[in-house]
Order: C-alpha cells, then sequence, then structure tokens
C-alpha cells in the first residue's frame, strides 16, 4: 500500500490553495480593485484584505512547494482566516448560491490545512 509523502501532500495543499487564490484575484480582487474605494461593489477594506491574503496565500504556496516549515505554516494560517471567512459566509447569506460556495470552499480549506499538517507514518518495531 502506497502512502502519500509529506511532501506530495505540501504540493497538493500548495495548488489547492493557489487555485484558489487565482481565482479570487481574478474574479473578486482585480474587478473590485479597478473600480476604486467609491465604486466597489463591496467595502474597499474587505476588497485590500482579501487581496493581502491572496497574496499571501501565493507567497506561502510557494514555500510550501518547496517544504519549508514557514510555507506550511503561512499556509495553515491564510486557510484558516479563510475558514472563518467560509463559516462566516455560511452563517449570515441567505442566497442558495452563495451557500454552495461557501460550503465549497470550508471543505476546501479544511483539506489544506490537514495536507499541510501531514505526517508520515513511521513502522514501529515489533
Amino acid at each position: 500500500m502506497a502512502t502519500m509523502t509529506r511532501s506530495t501532500a505540501l504540493k497538493i495543499a500548495a495548488t489547492l490553495s493557489v487555485v484558489v487564490a487565482i481565482i479570487g484575484i481574478a474574479m473578486f480582487d482585480l474587478p473590485n480593485l479597478t473600480l476604486g474605494a467609491q465604486h466597489s461593489r463591496d467595502p474597499f477594506a474587505i476588497v485590500l484584505g482579501s487581496f493581502a491574503s491572496d497574496i499571501l496565500a501565493l507567497v506561502a504556496a510557494y514555500g510550501a512547494w518547496r517544504t519549508q516549515k514557514w510555507g506550511a505554516v503561512l499556509l495553515v494560517g491564510v486557510n484558516m482566516f479563510w475558514l472563518v471567512q467560509a463559516i462566516g459566509s455560511l452563517l449570515l447569506d441567505t442566497s442558495l448560491g452563495e451557500t454552495v460556495f461557501a460550503s465549497v470552499m470550508l471543505v476546501h480549506h479544511l483539506v489544506v490545512i490537514t495536507l499541510c499538517l501531514w505526517r508520515e507514518r513511521v513502522a514501529s518495531a515489533v
């Protein structure tokens, strides 16, 4: 039976986080940033915070991909932040689309955190 190595787990976590960060930048951050503070569809502080967390996720993913401890720790931190956002969306949003999106993101963040904390099994001497 093949087991996943820590390196593989971190590469998967990094890839998943990069995908979410790029989607966030392309679909939410850049459109709102280009509108400016007065015309943004969301409060501009949230837009700036979202952009900052997406950039942090890209930096963390780089570190995690290279199996650096700081990258894994930062990736856990960013995904914990995103996890809180997803839980908030589940509790506060009433639209079906937002609920489905928040649910998918909740699972994504839990998976990434689990992968970042992955440990290889060590065979015990009997």
